[in-house]
């Protein structure tokens, strides 16, 4: 097991309580991209599956969630009792052969030391106009504030959207940005050519 996986392997019984997610600003994010019924949903990091009672309200077609940890996937498991969430204990970058309409990668993006490979891979499991969300419900002072204290080693920092823009510009053309004093988004549409 690598160093993060056993980071969040030692918090994932106290995760829920450490880790408090605002759900005016989760809403607001999920409001602002294309998120509609009957998608096929890929929730990257999902941890304790913080996402999904957000994201089933959407009645996707079904939601992978993917994490490293595996005391995180089984909190998730314990939580939902739904055919339409398939959580697995993975690497993200080992799921191959898979399509999905919109993917989301939730409080995790800087625990991936090659972003750029991230983005590659992540645009080859999306549908030509398919979806990809990075964000926090913090801002990024805040993320990498607590990460340069908490996990310093686990964690790369956050990037200015302008910075994540030109890193995504390959693959994706951006929607919308926010990078301000209460959280961090950004939404990109897969080109239809990669």
């Amino acid at each position: 097991m690598n160093k993060i996986a056993e980071f969040f392997d030692t918090l994932a019984d106290r995760w829920d309580e450490l880790c408090t997610h605002d759900p005016e600003k989760l809403n607001h994010i999920l409001q602002n991209t294309g998120l509609r019924k009957g998608l096929r949903i890929l929730d990257v990091g999902c941890g304790t599956g913080v996402l999904e009672s957000y994201l089933l309200p959407y009645s996707p077609q079904r939601i992978v969630g993917v994490d490293i940890s595996p005391g995180m996937i089984e909190k998730a498991r314990s939580k939902y009792a739904t055919p339409v969430v398939d959580f697995r204990c993975a690497d993200v970058l080992d799921l191959q052969g898979e399509s999905f309409d919109y993917i989301i990668a939730y409080s995790v993006f800087p625990h991936f030391p090659e972003p750029e490979k991230l983005i590659s891979h992540l645009a080859g499991l999306l549908t030509a106009g398919g979806e990809l969300v990075i964000c926090h419900s913090e801002s990024r002072h805040k993320i990498n504030g607590h990460h340069d204290k908490h996990a310093g080693k686990l964690s790369e920092g956050l990037p200015p959207v302008e910075e994540l823009a030109g890193m995504l510009s390959p693959f994706f053309t951006v929607n919308k940005a926010e990078d301000n004093e209460r959280l961090y988004m950004i939404s990109a549409t897969r080109k239809q050519t990669l």
